[in-house]
Formats: structure tokens, C-alpha cells, sequence
């Protein structure tokens, strides 16, 4: 079935991305990050750059707690906090370039199968791929779509594409109502 295809090509993602960061972190080593620190700095790297408010709503935990992650991660290196140029009271959460060589694997991974893709098929097939793939990401993904599109300070481009939001969204997957 389709959505079992979906759901293999999703777990290798991950598999491939914990491997590789597994194997570059030195649990040893003060900086090393624990896998509850990994997912929070993609979730903030994901999300563009989101102020802790944000952060700590998308992750589900209070603001104080949200508080303490990013403290261990700006500690050991992983995120920095950024004020805002528009107004000096906000202050916005980044990864750093330490976490983005670590995060990078998968985005190295993507573009290798990206080229396995284009030896093997043609251009046509290649191009209707991408469509599918655009239409999955933009059209169908209406839950996570929502959240960035309102909640989130995403890098330009992540969501330039998308259309306006569907009815059927899964509410509950949000907790917050439309604006």
C-alpha cells in the first residue's frame, strides 16, 4: 500500500539521520547533547527562528521548562538567542553552525537520493515526481502547514509554496483556533 511506502521511506530518513548523528556525538564529551536536546534543536531549526514562547508551545511544555532546554543547548554551543531588530524585547532562538554540521546529514542524504533518483529516471518521470512530492508537502501536510504558516519565523522559502489552508484540518493536532 501507498502509505506503507510512505511510511518506509520516513522511518529510513530517520534511521540514516540518527546513525549519522549518533556517531558524531561523544557522549563523553561536555557538549555532547542527550537525544532529547537533538530533537528540540531540530525542532527550533525546523521552525526557522522561533522565539521561546513558540518553542516551548510547539514542543508542549511550559515556558520555564523550555527555558532550561535552551539553556543547555546555547551552553554547550548547539543555539544562540538573537533580539529582534523590529523590537528589542523579542528574542529569537537559532541553531549555530555547530548544530548545523551535525543537522546537515540529512540534508546531504536527501540530495543523494535525489541524484540516485535522476540517473534512474527521466526527466518527465522526475519532474511529475516533484510535483508529487510538492503537492504532498504544500497540500497534504495541512496540521504541520497550519503551525508553520501561523505560529512559526520560517527561513525564506520553506513555505512560499503552500496554498490556503483546507477546512479538514486535524484541529486537535494543533490546539489553537484559526485567526
Amino acid at each position: 500500500m501507498l502509505q506503507d511506502k510512505i511510511h518506509s521511506i520516513y522511518l529510513k530518513m530517520k534511521l540514516y539521520y540518527y546513525r549519522r548523528i549518533f556517531r558524531r556525538i561523544d557522549a563523553r564529551a561536555e557538549d555532547s547533547l542527550t537525544a532529547l536536546e537533538i530533537f528540540c534543536a531540530e525542532a527550533i531549526s525546523g521552525l526557522g527562528s522561533p522565539t521561546l514562547t513558540e518553542f516551548a508551545h510547539f514542543i508542549n511544555v511550559s515556558q520555564p521548562n523550555a527555558a532550561y532546554k535552551i539553556a543547555n543547548l546555547e551552553k554547550k554551543g548547539y543555539v544562540d538567542k538573537i533580539k529582534s531588530e523590529e523590537d528589542g524585547r523579542i528574542v529569537h532562538l537559532v541553531v549555530t553552525d555547530k548544530f548545523k554540521q551535525i543537522y546537515g546529514s540529512s540534508e546531504r542524504y536527501a540530495s543523494i537520493l535525489g541524484r540516485r533518483l535522476e540517473r534512474r529516471y527521466s526527466q518527465e518521470q522526475i519532474a511529475l515526481f516533484s510535483e508529487m512530492l510538492e503537492t504532498l508537502s504544500d497540500d497534504m501536510m495541512k496540521e504541520v502547514n497550519y503551525y508553520l504558516r501561523h505560529k512559526a519565523d520560517l527561513p525564506s522559502g520553506v513555505m512560499e509554496n503552500s496554498r490556503s489552508m483546507p477546512e479538514d484540518i486535524l484541529v486537535e493536532d494543533i490546539n489553537y483556533k484559526r485567526v
